[in-house]
């Protein structure tokens, strides 16, 4: 582990395996609430394929500092572009993001556009279309669902440092837990993810909530990237629902996209191998044109175009409103 630090104070852990000549650096964005170790059956598999992998704890995050900037979608963007500059600064990259490292990933193009010639592949995984919501389907058991979430989200918001007291009598391995961690020393494993808000104060999760729930879609600068882009959706997903990833795809044509049957959003931690080979597919040298088995190529004539893939079997996108900014 190294720590790289930024301009605002903030030091966040960062976590490289694989060989540092490799031809293609991988880098892998959690999302929130966890760490870095959501990567970490994917991490040593794609090491062993002779990459690059660069992951890190992402702002007040696991082992990583909060710093004084005020956490929003775009700070982490730029966060990301600091990482990259120090630990990946040259040569081609793959970069793959889960939920909130899915948005952070689409905030990158659009504010370091000079880095996407340098993108071979982006995977996102259970991207949402616009911004995040308590509200992620219908029917009783999801109005249930949408009414915990919403007080919980009042609560985070109007009474933080209440909550804060609660959370210090929390015992060290609950999830809700604050609690600081001792910074580690080099070569230390990311936190498990179970442990990735201990160090986050409470008004700092309502304020980085909110944000994220307040962004509008906003798709058009992934359009530049094309067919380098591979979205993947869980068909269960009760957090962010396939329907919201298939609405982004409607407004990247050249996109695949493809929706893993049975998958909640647990994607990455319950299908890690399916993950991993996506990852490593955009290091092929034929990539984009090496799609997936059973997908529809983005152009393909005997197919209306939006088409996308359900692993297993075969599927179709689910139709969406027009892309608007």
């Amino acid at each position: 582990m190294r720590a790289i630090r930024l301009p605002d104070g903030a030091q966040l852990a960062t976590y490289v395996d694989g060989p540092a000549q490799a031809p293609v650096t991988a880098v892998l964005v959690h999302g929130l609430s966890v760490t870095a170790a959501l990567w970490r059956s994917h991490a040593p598999l794609l090491a062993s394929e002779g990459m690059r992998v660069v992951r890190y704890d992402q702002r007040a995050h696991g082992y990583s500092t909060r710093g004084t900037a005020p956490l929003s979608l775009n700070q982490l963007a730029d966060d990301l572009a600091l990482v990259l500059e120090t630990a990946a600064p040259r040569g081609p990259l793959v970069l793959a993001g889960h939920s909130m490292g899915s948005m952070t990933l689409m905030r990158l193009v659009a504010r370091h556009p000079a880095l996407v010639p340098r993108i071979h592949g982006l995977v996102l995984i259970s991207p949402p279309h616009g911004g995040i919501s308590t509200r992620t389907g219908t029917g009783p058991a999801q109005s249930f669902l949408t009414l915990g979430r919403n007080l919980l989200a009042s609560a985070c918001t109007h009474a933080p440092h209440l909550l804060d007291t609660v959370r210090r009598r929390l015992p060290t391995n609950n999830r809700w837990a604050l609690h600081t961690h001792a910074r580690p020393a080099s070569g230390v494993l990311p936190l498990p993810c179970r442990k990735g808000l201990h160090a986050m104060v409470t008004g700092d999760i309502a304020a980085l909530w909110h944000d994220l729930a307040s962004q509008q879609p906003d798709p058009h600068p992934l359009q530049q990237l094309g067919e380098r882009v591979h979205l993947l959706a869980g068909s269960l997903d009760a957090h962010i629902p396939p329907e919201q990833t298939s609405r982004l795809a409607v407004c990247l044509p050249e996109a695949q996209l493809e929706t893993v049957a049975g998958a909640t959003h647990a994607l990455p931690l319950r299908h890690a191998q399916l993950v991993t080979e996506r990852i490593s597919r955009c290091t092929s040298p034929s990539f984009p044109a090496d799609r997936s088995p059973g997908a529809t190529p983005p152009h393909a004539s005997a197919e209306p175009r939006g088409k996308g893939r359900t692993t297993p079997p075969t599927g179709t996108r689910v139709p969406g409103p027009p892309c608007t900014r």
